[in-house]
């Protein structure tokens, strides 16, 4: 599939919201982990053009072929849409998340095959927010992601749409929960 994929992560200070539970170098291993796993099953679902965007210096990135995009201190969304202008050549784009530990290449698949000729798919969180979020063409509509009930936000902005509910996609790591569930299913 001719499509392009941008993986979010944030490498300073990631995982705030763990910072009680784990230090910060531990925090940045399990970043560096996730995001190891996401590109793995992204790899894996046959999507050759993979970019990392970053908000700083980004450690070497799983493999050959992988960008890294820095966002230049830029608001998160915003940069996705920057990275997404700057590097996205393809008629399809995915935002995926790095912290899904348990996505799967078949999922990947399955929210580029849910995107409209022109619209958008939405891999919706567990808590009502976006984890994925792919669009025909790139630029189509602005990302959403971090806003409260984002999915919702997403499929409200006019544009056709599809809801994707896959576990892989609907899991994300943020809260000591999410990080004792994910430890246990690692097991």
């Amino acid at each position: 599939m001719d499509a392009h994929v941008l993986v979010p992560v944030k490498t300073l200070d990631p995982k705030t919201r763990l910072a009680g539970a784990l230090t910060l170098q531990e925090r940045v291993d399990l970043m560096t982990s996730l995001r190891t796993r996401v590109i793995a099953a992204v790899r894996e679902a046959g999507i050759e053009r993979i970019t990392v965007v970053a908000n700083g210096p980004a450690d070497p990135v799983d493999g050959e072929g992988i960008e890294v995009w820095l966002d230049r201190g830029l608001p998160w969304n915003e940069a996705l849409s920057a990275a997404a202008r700057e590097v996205v050549t393809a008629p399809l784009v995915a935002f995926i998340s790095a912290d899904l530990p348990l996505l799967r290449a078949d999922e990947v698949e399955q929210l580029l095959a849910a995107t409209p000729e022109e619209g958008i798919a939405i891999g919706r969180a567990h808590d009502g927010g976006t984890n994925a979020i792919a669009m025909r063409p790139p630029g189509l509509v602005p990302t959403h992601f971090g806003e409260p009930q984002s999915a919702g936000v997403h499929a409200s902005l006019g544009v056709p749409y599809g809801l994707v509910d896959l576990p892989g996609l609907a899991f994300d790591v943020d809260t000591p929960d999410d990080l004792a569930r994910m430890r246990a299913q690692w097991v």
